[in-house]
């Protein structure tokens, strides 16, 4: 998938987040070791349930609520995309830009926070916070943390949104979340997956992975 492709995806959906019609999402209980190839490791959040899944192309996404809400009536929201195939670094500034402008556009108020840019067992992370805010006190603000994953075989984002001010402790909460959320490869020293078989967690992993 190239970058123009992957951002013609990216439609407006639950206000204003921009979100990319997505695809192959395995959420399953397996065990670390049968884990092959790059994958995506993600907790299900407590207290959240997967609420939707979607797969255009070589693009997926999913979305977590919390156990009692909606994908179209919620306060918060964690979304997950996949763009298989796609691992050109020029992709982020591409990703971010276009989250700007489309924030920008629908909210009377929007701002960009960066957090970190580094590397996590060997790939390149990106994470920055988004908010936006109406002068309508009848229109709900939106506010959403980023992590965005440089793969080699696929590139990974996590949202966590929310239909309110978080606190300092909530925020927090949500960047220790965001740091459970890794990508691993069975064929890389330089990034190991997990060796704890006892560990359950949501994985997404990327096709096509060399056995």
């Amino acid at each position: 998938m190239t970058c123009r492709a992957a951002a013609s995806f990216l439609t407006r959906r639950h206000g204003v987040r921009s979100i990319a019609l997505c695809a192959l999402l395995s959420v399953c209980g397996h065990a670390l070791a049968a884990l092959q190839g790059e994958n995506l490791l993600q907790p299900l959040p407590t207290g959240f349930r997967i609420a939707n899944e979607q797969t255009e192309g070589s693009a997926s996404l999913t979305e977590m609520v919390p156990t009692n809400e909606t994908v179209d009536q919620w306060s918060r929201m964690v979304t997950t995309q996949v763009y298989r195939g796609l691992s050109d670094a020029s992709f982020f500034s591409k990703y971010q830009g276009q989250m700007k402008d489309r924030w920008a556009k629908a909210c009377d108020v929007a701002d960009v926070q960066p957090f970190s840019d580094g590397s996590e067992n060997g790939y390149v992370t990106h994470v920055w916070l988004q908010v936006c805010a109406f002068k309508d006190k009848q229109k709900k603000p939106e506010i959403t943390l980023f992590k965005f994953i440089q793969g080699r075989d696929a590139t990974y984002v996590v949202q966590m949104a929310s239909h309110f001010q978080p606190t300092k402790a909530q925020l927090a909460e949500w960047m220790a979340y965001l740091g459970k959320v890794t990508v691993c490869d069975t064929r890389r020293a330089d990034s190991p997956c997990p060796i704890d078989e006892s560990t359950r967690v949501t994985v997404k992993t990327a096709p096509e992975a060399a056995k």
